[in-house]
């Protein structure tokens, strides 16, 4: 069977995109990636245009399409409906597939924006979402395109067996998630405000970037949390698993989530994870098994959360356990990307 030839529409800077790209390529597929922005992927054909401007969608989606085209695919696979959609409708005679990714339906924010997103999710072969609960945003958006649209989870390497927790001396806490609003990192500072009044011996490890760093600073030295907790940076995804398995435990407070990568990422390493009940987290973090949910947005029960799992170190023990078990059976990369590679088979069938 010969490899299949994928072109893919997304960002190059994305760890999501990357991940893609190479995991098909070493499934033995031709891959070229067209992006806007970003620096090119090792191993894989990259043109990146300039990302100036939203405009930058409409004005380089002719010459995405002619990249496209140069390649002879057999698939292009568009990554985010939104500015996306523009390189997506501009391509001719190529079957289409179409990743949504959460914020590009469940916050199209222009007329503009929704025409053009419903014209190219008409125009897929196939929509594949990341969870039941975004392929549900799906349909309620666009109805007509419910029989195309399907769920593959954006799934995780998984080890063999968990690692052993980290001494009980000092209780260690960690956020990996962009410190952006809606992933709620604030509302994590003011709940360890709370902690630390019951669990004296404590470390928070926030890792990552975003625009709410000199606000969660200043909540930090308010709070004088400065001894306890650290804005570590941004952690590449090949060092995640090595960072989540220092600490014993994982809080993922988001106010908006249409997945939740970094819970099974924690749950793959054998920790629990604490994380709110909205989007598609409940189906990645099963309640008072693998995790425990809590109401976004909720300072105190998110600290009564981390101080009651934090006083059980048994029940962490056996909710990390419970939680790699869980993404094993459930979320293993491999298989995401099998089934990817099936369903581009299935619509070249159907072509022929």
């Amino acid at each position: 069977m010969r490899p299949l030839r994928i072109v893919i529409f997304g960002w190059a800077s994305s760890t999501h995109i990357i991940r893609w790209s190479k995991g098909l390529s070493d499934k033995n597929c031709e891959v070229k990636l067209v992006s806007l922005g970003g620096e090119s992927i090792d191993g894989i054909e990259t043109i990146n245009f300039p990302r100036a401007a939203r405009s930058s969608y409409i004005k380089y989606a002719k010459q995405a399409a002619f990249e496209a085209a140069k390649f002879n695919p057999d698939i292009v696979h568009l990554h985010y409906a939104g500015g996306f959609s523009y390189w997506g409708i501009k391509t001719k005679n190529i079957p289409l597939v179409v990743s949504v990714w959460g914020s590009d339906i469940i916050l199209p924010n222009s007329f503009f924006k929704n025409y053009y997103i419903k014209k190219v999710l008409k125009k897929a072969n196939a929509i594949m979402a990341t969870s039941n609960y975004l392929k549900k945003k799906v349909i309620d958006y666009y109805p007509k395109i419910a029989i195309k649209t399907e769920v593959i989870p954006f799934g995780v390497n998984i080890p063999s067996s968990t690692s052993d927790f980290p001494q009980p001396d000092t209780i260690k806490i960690c956020f990996t998630k962009a410190l952006k609003e809606i992933y709620g990192p604030d509302t994590l500072l003011h709940a360890i405000a709370i902690v630390r009044n019951y669990i004296p011996n404590l470390e928070v490890n926030l890792a990552g970037e975003g625009e709410m760093k000199s606000d969660l600073e200043k909540i930090i030295k308010d709070s004088n949390l400065e001894s306890i907790v650290n804005l570590v940076g941004f952690i590449n995804n090949s060092d995640i698993y090595e960072f989540i398995r220092k600490h014993h435990l994982l809080v993922m407070p988001s106010r908006q989530e249409s997945f939740g990568v970094s819970a099974l990422e924690a749950s793959a390493v054998g920790r629990p994870v604490i994380a709110t009940n909205v989007g598609g987290i409940t189906e990645v973090v099963i309640d008072n098994k693998t995790g425990i949910i809590v109401k976004s947005n909720d300072i105190k029960e998110l600290a009564d959360a981390i101080i009651k799992l934090c006083s059980e170190p048994s029940r962490m023990v056996e909710m990390g356990q419970a939680g790699h078990e869980f993404v094993k059976n459930n979320y293993d990369w491999d298989n995401s990307l099998n089934r990817m590679i099936s369903i581009y088979r299935e619509i070249l069938n159907e072509k022929k």
